[in-house]
């Protein structure tokens, strides 16, 4: 009885359905008559709930048969009848005694359906917590203090290794570390100090010359200004006064040769007219003619001579001694002209000598001292107690170059000039250093205090306090921090270099207004000003300005425009425009 009664239920709904489709202008009534129907399945399932668990399965068969059977029967309706059942519709729906409602003339407007609700985002209810920063870094483990042992040479610049001790070895103040091949830098300093006491015995001649040069050059300067001098007046002197009474004495030596010949000629003249008179010749007589005429002859001769004497003079001598004494004063002039200049340049020349010697001198006795300094050197012996390794120590806490050198120090290896072979590490540690980049390093200040749990000693951890922050980065996003590590007094078995796990706790807030992050939201044109949305009254979201301090997890700290109890939104709602 019950599944007929909940079948017919079900076929008046469908007819209801249809009817309300078909006849639009009468919504009322259909609405009415299905929710009659409705509510008079509703009790009948009600009652049939009453029944075992057998009746539900029969009414569950008869349920898929009834749907089975329903659309063949809503296709076989014709318009009249469903005009039919909406018209019994209206008359229940009427009150006893009353007519029914008369149709009304104007057609009612198709019912609009109402806005779909939007759905309400995911809230939160605000509350405190604890907010906690904590920042973690590798870090290495300094010594004590380091002490590097370098070829610093001076002078020199590669050595041949003999032997070395090796890697890691404990040494004590003043052991061996490395035996050096010494024979080519003992020849150098032979060679050098032989070149330097040439050096200086040249130094000594030069000074003494310069000394010399130093009062001869003034000396020669003033004798040349002096024979300039002289010259010229001895030029002037001739030209104006001794070559005329030159030509003078030449004309009155012609002449005196002339007179001399004119009379011998008269008196032999006058001697042949004397002796002729007397028709007699005597012996005496004949003498004086013979010498008479013989003075005569010479006297020619001596004119002639006197006579040639003159032209020659005339015409050759005195020219070319015009000319002479001209050039030689043309030629005192340019002597004393390039005296001015070359003897003082002498003088300054002979200065730079010396100085450039003095110079010379200085720095072949500093290379000597340079090279016997690069010879005590090559005594290499530990200058403290502790561990040598190879290599430089970084301040970063790790070791340079200690690979390469390991066939450096090798016999028959060589060394170069400032290359660190050792670092004598003494122990025990008592820093670390590691790197923080650009978003922590405003956590790192001097007196910071964190722990560090060694690699090698898990779960172990001791104290540290930052002593050194770097203002200026050691390389992209790296910045050098340094801290004091308390290490128990009992031995421990970490050296330089090891590593370990050092944290801080930055900050710490136990009662911090929280939030999730997904909840703040940043403004599009000033991403200084971060917001939340807030359920208001009657659930109206409402925006509010916060102030974001550190974050925790998923979780944002808020400084400033929340309290404690209030609601936010997850998401930002999608307001109406």
């Amino acid at each position: 009885m019950n599944a007929s009664h909940r079948w017919l239920g079900r076929v008046v709904t469908a007819v209801v359905l249809v009817a309300w489709v078909v006849w639009a202008p009468r919504p009322q009534a259909v609405e009415v008559w299905a929710s009659s129907a409705i509510l008079e399945e509703k009790s009948e399932d009600a009652e049939s709930g009453e029944g075992g668990n057998a009746d539900k399965q029969a009414e569950k068969q008869e349920d898929s048969q009834a749907a089975a059977s329903e659309e063949p029967q809503k296709e076989g309706k014709s318009k009249e009848s469903q005009k039919d059942e909406a018209a019994q519709a209206e008359s229940k729906e009427a009150k006893p005694g009353e007519e029914p409602a008369v149709k009304e003339s104007k057609p009612a407007a198709p019912p609009q359906p109402a806005p779909a609700a939007q759905p309400f985002p995911a809230t939160h209810t605000v509350k405190r917590g604890l907010v906690k920063v904590e920042k973690k870094f590798e870090a290495n483990f300094l010594p004590k203090d380091v002490v590097e042992v370098a070829m610093r040479f001076q002078a020199w610049t590669q050595v041949e290794v003999l032997d070395a001790v090796e890697h890691g070895t404990h040494v004590k103040k003043g052991d061996v570390l490395v035996h050096f091949k010494t024979d080519d830098l003992d020849r150098a300093i032979a060679d050098q100090k032989r070149s330097l006491e040439a050096a200086r015995r040249s130094l000594k001649d030069n000074e003494g010359l310069l000394a010399i040069m130093e009062k001869t050059v003034p000396f020669d300067l003033k004798s040349i200004e002096i024979n300039l001098d002289q010259a010229e007046q001895d030029t002037k002197r001739y030209f104006d006064v001794d070559r005329e009474l030159l030509v003078r004495s030449e004309e009155m030596s012609l002449r005196s040769a002339k007179e001399n010949l004119e009379y011998e000629r008269a008196e032999l003249e006058q001697l042949e007219k004397m002796y002729k008179a007397d028709d007699l010749t005597e012996e005496t007589e004949e003498l004086v003619l013979r010498r008479q005429r013989f003075a005569v002859e010479q006297a020619e001769l001596s004119f002639l001579l006197t006579e040639k004497r003159h032209e020659q003079f005339t015409k050759i001598d005195l020219p070319r001694q015009d000319e002479a004494i001209r050039r030689d004063l043309e030629g005192i002039r340019f002597m004393a002209a390039r005296s001015r200049i070359t003897l003082p340049a002498m003088l300054v020349e002979q200065r730079r000598t010396v100085e450039q010697q003095r110079i010379d001198l200085e720095r072949a006795e500093e290379r000597l001292a340079k090279l016997e300094a690069d010879r005590k050197l090559l005594d290499c012996r530990a200058p403290c107690d502790g561990i040598a390794y190879y290599g430089a120590f970084r301040e970063e806490g790790q070791w340079g170059g200690s690979t390469s050198l390991e066939s450096k120090l090798k016999p028959g290896g060589s060394v170069s000039k400032n290359e660190v072979l050792f670092t004598i590490v003494q122990l025990p540690v008592e820093k670390i250093a590691f790197k923080v980049g650009e978003a922590d390093i405003r956590w790192m200040e001097v007196g910071l205090e964190g722990t560090i749990e060694p690699k090698a000693m898990p779960r172990t951890y001791w104290p540290v306090v930052v002593t050194e922050v770097a203002e200026i980065p050691a390389a992209a996003d790296k910045f050098d921090v340094v801290a004091d590590v308390t290490i128990p007094k009992r031995p421990v078995k970490i050296v330089p270099t090891m590593t370990g796990s050092v944290r801080f706790v930055v900050y710490v807030h136990k009662d911090a207004v929280l939030v999730p992050a997904k909840a703040v939201f940043t403004e599009d044109l000033d991403v200084t000003q971060r917001y939340v949305w807030v359920k208001g009254e009657g659930d109206k979201p409402e925006k509010r300005a916060v102030e974001v301090g550190e974050s925790a997890g998923d979780s944002l700290e808020i400084l400033d425009g929340l309290r404690e109890g209030e609601v936010i939104l997850l998401e930002e709602p999608k307001l109406d425009e």
